[in-house]
């Protein structure tokens, strides 16, 4: 006997959406951007530009985590 399928859970697709564009903006961000850089100005200015790309991401980081601690208290 088959199983039955589940039904469409259309929040749990958009996050699931969600976190693949964000991490796939990532990846072409640092690939393509940091390409670009390192064949204009090279090497050096490839791994500044990964610092910077690392500092914007942690910083991104920070500010998703304070904004979750606030929506998990907002529930209590």
């Amino acid at each position: 006997m088959p199983k039955p399928e589940r039904p469409f859970n259309s929040r749990a697709y958009g996050g699931q959406l969600e976190r693949e564009l964000i991490l796939g903006g990532i990846i072409i961000t640092i690939v393509l951007g940091g390409g670009l850089i390192a064949f204009i100005w090279g090497g050096q200015a490839f791994f500044a530009a990964l610092a910077c790309f690392a500092l914007a991401l942690g910083v991104a980081a920070v500010i998703w985590l304070v904004l979750k601690g606030v929506e998990i208290l907002g529930r209590g």
